[in-house]
């Protein structure tokens, strides 16, 4: 191991820490899109993933933490920037200490929501709300398909069509 894997490991070899587990997150959906995320990640970039003319905002939670818990976390998702076209949301759904592993893709849930669609007075999201208006949430393998549908709506909007109607 060199000295700069050791390093990583130290620094961030726990992927249910939060920073950690948001950078994972963003690594996760540039994966899932196929594209290549950069040598370094930006940690205040204006946006954590750009597409194309699609620019994505991620954010992530999970119910089981780093620390030692009583119970699995309340889940919410801060949505205080705007600039991005959606919002991804990730959540670890395993509720499992003993089990969860954040590199399991099936323990993953996401949701794409544009931006135009989150209320704009409103600082965060919880997960019952997030899944009243949004469903289910999408499995890993779903999360390129999402995102890429919204594609269309954006052309429209560049071409002079008043409303955007982003789809979920």
């Amino acid at each position: 191991m060199t000295d700069l894997d050791a390093f990583l490991r130290w620094n961030s070899g726990n992927l249910l820490e939060n920073r950690t587990r948001g950078a994972y997150a963003e690594w996760l959906v540039h994966r899932a899109l196929g594209l290549d995320p950069g040598q370094h990640r930006v940690e205040w970039a204006e946006v954590d993933v750009t597409f194309g003319s699609i620019t994505l905002e991620v954010k992530s939670a999970a119910f089981v933490q780093s620390w030692q818990q009583a119970r699995p976390s309340t889940i919410s998702f801060p949505i205080e920037q705007r600039a991005a076209t959606a919002y991804v949301f990730c959540l670890l759904a395993e509720a499992d200490p003993e089990v969860v592993d954040p590199q399991e893709l099936s323990q993953w849930l996401f949701w794409v929501v544009p931006t135009p669609k989150l209320h704009g007075e409103r600082r965060s999201i919880g997960l019952q709300p997030l899944i009243r208006a949004y469903g289910e949430g999408l499995r890993f393998e779903e999360l390129a398909s999402r995102i890429e549908a919204l594609r269309p709506a954006l052309r429209e909007r560049t071409s002079g069509a008043a409303e955007m109607d982003l789809p979920c």
